[in-house]
């Protein structure tokens, strides 16, 4: 068994950190800038339109210049895949994930928008850190990061709530469009809604983020989950809230929904909602 264990320096972690979340931060998701496209192919016209093309135009110039697609360089979410053949040498991995973020910040141009304490003094930390990090141990000699760069506007709209088992599917379609009728304005659409249920308050919440690392364009794998989503972008976009909240065909890009098990008295559902840019990037080391 020996011979499968690898060992990995604080300072690779550190420096995989860095590329991702300045990568993530300058260029959306792959797919999206096309995406985007396809969409204002299909806009009417309008104020909604006109949105799309200076959210597509805004991608091309962020890309083009290396500079960051929004202001917001937003909170540093990272997940890990941790396998238990891995063997970090010399550091802890939230310190070499912080550095990395840290680094990020400073040569990238990422603004820094962390501040301690929350309450009171609201101090910023002038680099971005700490970041929110997830760990999953696997099985395997590989370590696998995935960065989320999330802003406040829509991290700020997303909700959690403990609904009663017998709202079912339903019940979810109703609260994901309580939330995106609250706040898709204040969230840069058209949107990407993950969908968390099951678990516990926190287990949804981590399932929902989890679910925006999709690759666009596909569907849940689970065929009842597959026709929610579905249902849930088609009631989504009913709403004709549109791009940048200004109107139109298109509210939501997709939806994205992640399960597990859950107490039979609950039901633990949380919609992660993510702006147009949708900022992440990953790679296994």
């Amino acid at each position: 068994m020996r011979e499968n264990i690898k060992l990995i320096s604080g300072e690779e972690i550190s420096s995989a950190v860095a590329g991702l979340y300045a990568t993530a931060c300058i260029g959306p998701h792959c797919g999206v800038e096309e995406r985007l496209e396809e969409i204002l192919s299909e806009e009417g016209p309008g104020p909604g339109r006109e949105a799309l093309r200076i959210e597509i135009e805004n991608l091309k110039i962020a890309g083009k210049l290396g500079l960051p697609i929004c202001q917001d360089t937003g909170t540093a979410i990272v997940f890990v895949q941790l396998g238990n053949m891995i063997c970090i040498s010399d550091s802890s991995l939230s310190d070499a994930v912080n550095e990395g973020i840290s680094r990020a910040c400073a040569e990238a141009y990422l603004r820094p928008s962390q501040v301690f304490p929350p309450i009171g003094a609201r101090k910023n930390t002038m680099n971005n850190t700490p970041a929110i990090v997830h760990i999953d141990h696997v099985f395997g000699n590989e370590l696998k990061l995935s960065v989320l760069a999330k802003g406040a506007g829509s991290e700020n709209v997303s909700r959690s709530v403990m609904l009663s088992p017998l709202a079912g599917e339903q019940g979810i379609a109703e609260f994901a469009e309580t939330c995106v009728r609250a706040g898709a304005s204040k969230s840069c659409p058209p949107l990407i809604v993950g969908i968390g249920v099951g678990g516990n308050l926190e287990t949804s919440a981590i399932l929902a983020k989890k679910a925006l690392f999709r690759k666009l364009g596909i569907q849940s794998d689970v065929p009842e989950l597959r026709e929610l989503e579905l249902r849930i972008t088609e009631r989504l976009n009913a709403t004709g809230l549109g791009p940048q909240g200004f109107g139109g065909k298109t509210t939501v890009m997709e939806t994205r929904i992640l399960q597990t098990a859950c107490h039979m008295a609950s039901l633990p559902v949380t919609v992660s909602i993510e702006c147009h840019a949708h900022r992440t990037a990953s790679c296994v080391l």
